[in-house]
């Protein structure tokens, strides 16, 4: 057949259509995935959790529902929960209603307990009794750990629900925020909202497991490298701080950072008063206060320009200030801080120490000087510094706003109730957070203020009239609380001042909760380990013994139980706990450590060793295992491993009298002796007047 001229020619497809098409491919790919997802069940994350904590506005506090009356109802979403009160409240506010939002971080929260004992829940209880005439709505917006930045950015969003009034009281956040979300600074707005967008999608969700798990397989520790991140805590209790990525290591003193955070927290406040005012609203804020003479600071760090002499005399009038108590000789402990405090007036704890004598003397405005300069020169800020305050008062003062002095206020009722201005555990129940009583007094000098400037009409606070019905309001509110749930969160605050090392302060909410909930084991323990911080051993072993009595069991227990044991020379007992803490977990390098020494000093030599070198196949070549794992070859008369291990240890760049002592015996009984008198004297150098080892020495030369 004869070709013909024509020629099919291929049409071309343009670039734009390409681009169509293959946006349309990958847009149907993802909702046909999407559809899957939702048949076997994926969840998007954004359900359950905000995963950008409210740094980005795309994932709201409040939820749009209707109830069965057909209202629409306005409730805290669920994946915000973690961090805030559960609220709800109509959407259309009804006629005669006043609208209060209570902002803030953990103590608007009502941290440790929950919203009704909070000031905010106090405020929903009393505003009915003084103004009767208007519907009060009191939602509590307090978020847990919400700092400056995060608050304002939820006011934003609340202004859309016709605010009346924000009471604020966010004060004691601004450090802890800006070093736990750094990334979340880092990052631009448009980055934020687009990763919120895409944490709606299940595909967002089911990527995340994929990378989580893949990060586990690649991060996941060798059977011989379990411990080797812990070198130097064998012998300490770990697993707390591994459970928190931010604590007080992570701080350390930056003039400039700290500058920065509270330029930072005035712009945030001058923002808030900005954005109640587009909304029509009023602001009223609250100063801050915190427990001053009940807390130590949570990180203290020592001047750079302190001279290697000076810190040495620091050091030692340090230890005598603590040598000795305050009740025998109060007046010579004072000399001792006076004098640290002149050599290095940046360290903390000594300022606190030091407020601690004047206080035990009664002089309580050195002592509340003292506490003051204590709680400024923390390095770990987690409590409102006085430039917190001082920016306060330029806002409220530039603005004119409303401004509630609860730390006057405060100090004033101390004054009254006991004789002095200093603030403690008789209002506080941390480091910041008040107790349910100052919370209710809070709630009561809000109102004063609201009153004073307009916002609240009716009875006057003062009037006696109403002190039956707040007293009926107060009975209301105490005899709903739950008990046991209130003991559940005392724990959880002894268990975070336990893992920020604060023993004085954790042991007195360990024991509410034992008053509480008297057989509650974590607490028990957390109680026993406090007391052996703090030097109480004898009352320290009754805990633990409490805590196994009658068959009880604690697993997490049995090592710290076992070190205390063997501190005070019950060597059967502590065998036993720590040989259950081996078994409970056998990739406890530190408790077969303190197991095979406690072995050694029984001299049961071949257990010894094969606990230290349990230890040392969990924990490679730590010096201390090795040494000890030396000493217990020699005794069971394997003394050419015990050499081998010495000589390992020195090539370390171990340098200790009695490493080359014992190794020079090794040496002696390998019948060595040149080689044991240079360890001899390598010891000798170090500690010239050790007499056992010249006499050693004395009877080698003579030998030989």
């Amino acid at each position: 057949m004869k070709k013909t001229n024509r020629t099919r020619q291929k049409r071309k497809v343009s670039l734009r259509k390409k681009i169509l098409f293959s946006a349309l491919t990958t847009i149907l790919f993802f909702v046909t995935l999407e559809c899957a997802l939702t048949l076997v069940g994926v969840q998007p994350k954004s359900n359950n959790e905000d995963p950008f904590v409210g740094f980005s506005g795309l994932l709201p506090l409040m939820e749009l529902s209707t109830n069965e009356l057909g209202e629409q109802i306005l409730s805290t979403a669920q994946n915000k929960r973690h961090w805030f009160n559960a609220q709800s409240f109509p959407k259309l506010k009804k006629p005669r209603t006043k609208r209060i939002f209570c902002m803030g971080g953990s103590t608007t929260y009502g941290h440790p307990y929950w919203d009704s004992t909070s000031f905010a829940g106090w405020l929903r209880e009393f505003l009915p009794i003084v103004d009767s005439s208007h519907n009060w709505e009191v939602i509590n917006a307090g978020g847990i750990s919400y700092a400056s930045y995060r608050v304002a950015a939820l006011m934003e969003e609340l202004t859309q629900y016709e605010p009346d009034i924000f009471v604020v009281y966010s004060v004691h956040n601004e450090f802890l925020e800006r070093r736990t979300y750094q990334n979340m600074f880092d990052k631009s707005p448009l980055s934020l909202n687009s990763q919120a967008m895409l944490a709606r999608t299940r595909t967002w969700e089911l990527a995340d497991r994929i990378l989580k798990r893949a990060r586990k397989l690649v991060t996941a520790p060798k059977p011989t490298d379990s411990t080797k991140s812990n070198a130097d805590l064998l012998q300490g209790e770990v697993d707390e701080i591994l459970n928190h990525t931010i604590g007080p290591v992570d701080y350390h003193r930056d003039a400039e950072w700290r500058a920065q955070v509270l330029q930072h927290y005035e712009s945030n406040l001058r923002r808030m008063v900005l954005i109640a005012r587009r909304a029509g609203a009023k602001i009223v804020f609250i100063t801050p206060t915190a427990n001053e003479k009940n807390c130590s600071p949570f990180k203290s760090e020592y001047d750079q320009n302190v001279t290697p002499s000076e810190h040495e005399r620091l050091m030692t009038l340090v230890r005598q200030s603590n040598s000795g108590e305050i009740a025998t000789d109060a007046t010579k402990t004072l000399q001792f801080l006076i004098e640290a405090v002149a050599i290095d007036p940046h360290y903390a704890e000594t300022h606190f120490r030091l407020g601690q004598a004047y206080m035990f003397l009664e002089r309580y405005s050195e002592a509340q000087l003292a506490f003051s300069r204590s709680l400024n020169e923390d390095v770990c800020p987690l409590r409102a510094v006085d430039e917190i305050r001082q920016a306060i008062e330029r806002v409220v003062r530039d603005s004119h706003c409303p401004m509630v002095d609860f730390e006057q206020r405060l100090r004033t009722l101390c004054e009254t109730e006991n004789g002095h201005t200093v603030l403690g555990d008789e209002y506080f129940l941390d480091h910041v957070h008040p107790t349910i009583d100052v919370n209710r007094q809070l709630a009561l000098w809000i109102i004063e203020e609201l009153q004073a400037n307009g916002m609240v009409q009716g009875k006057r606070l003062i009037d006696m009239v109403l002190a039956d019905e707040f007293t009926k309001a107060e009975e209301k509110v105490l005899g709903q609380i739950d008990r046991e749930a209130q003991g559940f969160a005392l724990r959880n605050l002894a268990k975070v001042l336990h893992w920020a090392g604060k023993f004085e302060e954790a042991a007195p909410r360990a024991r509410d909760v034992l008053n509480i909930i008297p057989n509650d084991p974590e607490s028990r323990f957390i109680l026993a380990s406090c007391l052996s911080n703090t030097g109480q051993k004898e009352e320290a072993i009754d805990e633990y013994d409490r805590l196994f009595a009658n068959g009880g069991d604690y697993p997490r227990g049995y090592h710290p139980f076992g070190e205390l044991l063997a501190e005070i020379g019950n060597l059967e007992q502590a065998k036993a706990y720590l040989l259950m803490a081996v078994l409970y977990n056998q990739k406890n390098a530190g408790a077969y450590y303190s197991l095979g020494l406690v072995h050694l000093r029984l001299k049961e030599f071949q257990f010894s060793v094969e606990s230290l070198e349990a230890s040392n196949r969990l924990y490679p070549d730590n010096a201390q295992t090795l040494f000890f794992l030396a000493q217990a070859n020699a005794g069971r008369g394997d003394h050419s491993e015990a050499i081998s291990l010495y000589e390992k240890i020195l090539a370390k760049g171990a340098r200790a009298a009695n490493i080359h002592y014992q190794f020079g015996l090794s040496l002696l009984a390998d019948n060595q002796q040149a080689k044991a008198i240079q360890q001899f004297d390598a010891a000798l150098e170090i500690a010239p007047d050790w007499e056992e080892v010249q006499e050693q020495l004395e009877i080698v030369r003579k030998v030989k």
